[in-house]
């Protein structure tokens, strides 16, 4: 018995083996044909390059070798093409420098894997997935591993090419065109065509394009929080993750905001390679896109910055057994997206040009108009509490932390204690207080009604301060009234609404409150001398709204949003937001809460104010309020040197009575208590900072560790020193933790 047990193992195993040999036969083909199409692929471009043109090619042939052929041109740049892989050049003919689609092979090839050493030479990274799948496996491709059929067209100043992949059956066209001193990119919506087995998820054009190795001097810049930068290293780790953010923020919405990572406020990344630059900037399809760096050390010694354009998405669906499980959206998002790349060479090839070309386009094609006049004295930004529930068993208890006339008398006296100009901003100004929602929309009794509302605007007015009233119109609590948790809130692409784990917290549809933003807020505050509307939750948050009555995606519910500060201008003259997602810098007259720091990515050497720099000068801004940093004199030097307004968050009463409130982070607001340091500070920036408060940053840098330089549009410089001791700059002494102004050619 124990002999024939041992016989039918060995038969056994001895199948098994005929078949794994079998197997490796039937599979070595497919293999080495991968490997040789990829090792021919990365030849050196004077070398036989297999051809994927108009028609397929065995792997055993080779065609003639391709050269490069100049396929647009303008006064500063030249666009070079290769028929063979669609590799592209754009040189830069101020100083000869080359910027090209795929890494040098010899370059490439001195480290990573084989895998990686063949995507670097690709002309585009692909994501595609099968639908029919019972939960969602995404699969990574890119043009050398499909050795995608080609046609081409010739434009004016380009070229387009049509790229089918016939293993996938997924086809798109990719237009390379120069425009002035830029290379656009644009991968049209309507050109794709793909499988019912194979469904495109996302496409990144130009993954490589202008990559560094570790011996280049330089960085990358990404739009983590205001900016970070990322220097070129010899000696690095091995990364486990790159930087991917969703631009504006990711779609699926958050109910945990502790460590959540910062919002990519600007559809922008750019690469410094020694006296090189460019900026990226998507112009088209910045709603469903993201924005990838890869440091060298992720996957490949190479550091790379690119964008992703996105077609479909995740969620959550349902299965028959009732557990969850993640599938593709079935609607391809079929639009336009466009990648424009700007370039700069010599002195200009760093983060500050950069952040002036984004400036100079949003002023030229976005219609940014500077809301600050020159000469204008810089604003005292002050937050005022009015009133928040406390929660209790039977019924919540309303606490009035400022009354309307408290907060003018807080006006007064800064006034008279040598405030010239104030932004005031009001928060919980409705009958549910602060952070219940659908406020009410009505000034709550308790603190002085409408009448006491009226009678503040036109103290403010009368005085040339602002006074903007903040309300959040995107989120709704449970049980207050004023929405329908059926028809008026947000719905997932699983048809389900929007909610918390508890189904208390739900988000409305962007649709459906513009409609009724006009009746419910403008018509009952028309009568008020007050600035404007200040709106919550819009500069931070964007999604997909799948409401059968109103389905909007991102760039439709932002418009909804949009048309909302729309209107707020029309009837008041102005509109401000909080949180600083780029769509809202056209529409705002001040910015709230742009962030100071960024996520804190392992292989993010320096946070840099690179939104700071674009809006500066035409936008004020404020970030956290001074009163509720940890340290005021390191927050007030970083205030100084990103061009923030004073800014701080203030309450008639104690603080103490908002501990059993929703708003426990103001632990430190009492009025008198913060009035004299405030009113200080102030008067120590207008000092020295009103000369620039109006004009643009044209210039930050590091000057040595933990002192910086920034530069205004007159040639003035302001130095911040943080360390703890005095510095000598350029002869000029700056105190410790303290700054300096230096006018234009001292």
């Amino acid at each position: 018995m124990i002999t024939r047990i041992a016989n039918r193992k060995t038969i056994y195993a001895a199948v098994v083996a005929v078949i794994v040999v079998l197997l490796v036969i039937i599979a070595l083909p497919s293999v080495k044909s991968a490997i040789a199409r990829a090792q021919l692929e990365m030849k050196p471009k004077n070398e036989v390059v297999e051809a994927a043109a108009d028609t397929p090619t065995s792997d055993a042939e080779q065609q003639t070798p391709t050269e490069f052929k100049k396929v647009g041109e303008t006064e500063r740049l030249e666009l070079l093409f290769r028929s063979s892989d669609s590799a592209i050049v754009v040189k830069d003919k101020s100083n000869g420098y080359t910027w090209q689609s795929a890494v040098p092979i010899q370059d490439a090839a001195t480290e990573g894997n084989d895998l990686w050493t063949a995507s670097s030479q690709s002309i585009f990274h692909m994501t595609f997935t099968d639908p029919n799948l019972p939960a969602l496996e995404t699969q990574e491709t890119n043009s050398v591993i499909e050795q995608p059929k080609i046609k081409t067209t010739a434009l004016d100043n380009g070229i387009s090419v049509h790229y089918e992949l016939p293993r996938l059956q997924i086809s798109f066209d990719m237009i390379f065109e120069l425009k002035g001193n830029a290379l656009e990119v644009t991968v049209p919506g309507q050109s794709i065509q793909e499988a019912e087995n194979n469904w495109l998820m996302a496409i990144s054009p130009l993954p490589f394009f202008g990559a560094a190795l570790d011996h280049d001097q330089g960085y990358a810049i990404y739009p983590d929080g205001p900016g970070a930068l990322s220097t070129f290293k010899s000696n690095h780790p091995n990364y486990l993750n790159p930087y991917k953010a969703s631009v504006y923020g990711s779609d699926t919405i958050s109910f945990n905001n502790y460590q959540r990572q910062q919002n990519a406020l600007l559809p922008i990344f750019g690469l410094k390679v020694n006296d090189n630059a460019f900026l990226g900037m998507i112009t088209k399809g910045e709603y469903d896109a993201n924005i990838l760096y890869s440091p060298s050390g992720y996957l490949i010694n190479m550091n790379r910055v690119s964008s992703e354009l996105v077609y479909r998405r995740e969620y959550e669906a349902v299965k028959k057994d009732g557990n969850l499980t993640k599938k593709p959206e079935k609607q391809l998002l079929r639009e336009d997206h466009t990648i424009r790349y700007v370039f700069f060479s010599g002195k200009e090839a760093d983060y500050s040009h950069m952040a002036s070309a984004y400036r100079q386009y949003l002023i030229d094609e976005k219609g940014v108009a500077p809301r600050i006049k020159k000469g204008e004295a810089i604003p005292f930004g002050l937050d005022l509490l009015m009133g928040i529930k406390e929660g209790q068993i039977l019924f919540d208890h309303f606490i009035p932390t400022t009354s309307f006339e408290e907060a003018q008398d807080i006006m007064e006296d800064l006034n008279k204690r040598g405030v010239s100009s104030i932004s005031a901003n009001l928060l919980g100004w409705t009958r549910e207080g602060y952070l219940e929602y659908p406020s009410g929309y009505k000034p709550s009794s308790k603190i002085g009604g409408t009448s006491g509302l009226k009678k503040l605007s036109e103290y403010a007015k009368a005085n040339n301060d602002q006074l903007f009233l903040q309300d959040n119109y995107i989120m709704a609590w449970k049980g207050v009234d004023g929405f329908s948790t059926r028809s008026d809130v947000v719905v997932g692409a699983n048809h389900f609404a929007v909610t918390d784990r508890y189904s208390e917290l739900f988000y409305l549809n962007a649709g459906k409150q513009n409609e009724r933003f006009q009746d419910k807020v403008l018509d009952p505050l028309s009568k008020l001398a007050i600035t404007g509307i200040n709106f919550d939750g819009i500069g931070y948050t964007d999604y997909y709204d799948y409401n059968k009555a109103y389905p909007l995606n991102r760039e439709g519910t932002a418009s909804k949003w949009l048309e909302m500060m729309g209107k707020s201008v029309d009837q008041f003259g102005a509109a401000a937001s909080i949180g600083g997602n780029g769509y809202t810098i056209p529409h705002s007259s001040r910015l709230f809460s742009i962030p100071m720091e960024d996520s804190g990515y392992f292989f993010t050497d320096e946070t840099i104010p690179f939104y700071q720099m674009v809006v500066h000068g035409l936008i004020p801004y404020s970030g956290d309020a001074q009163n509720l940093f940890y340290d005021p004199r390191l927050q007030f030097l970083k205030m100084v040197e990103y061009g923030y307004m004073p800014y701080y968050q203030f309450t008639k009463k104690h603080s103490e009575d908002l501990k059993d409130t929703y708003y426990s982070d103001l632990f430190s607001s009492a009025y008198h208590n913060w009035v004299d340091q405030a009113v200080d500070q102030y008067k120590e920036m207008s000092e020295k900072l009103q000369p620039v408060w109006s004009q643009t940053m044209v210039g930050h840098r590091k000057l040595e560790k933990d002192v910086y330089e920034v530069v205004y549009e007159d040639g003035s410089r302001l130095i911040v020193n943080y360390l703890p001791r005095e510095v000598k700059i350029d002869g000029h002494l700056v105190p410790d933790k303290d700054f300096i102004v230096v006018p234009k050619g001292g």
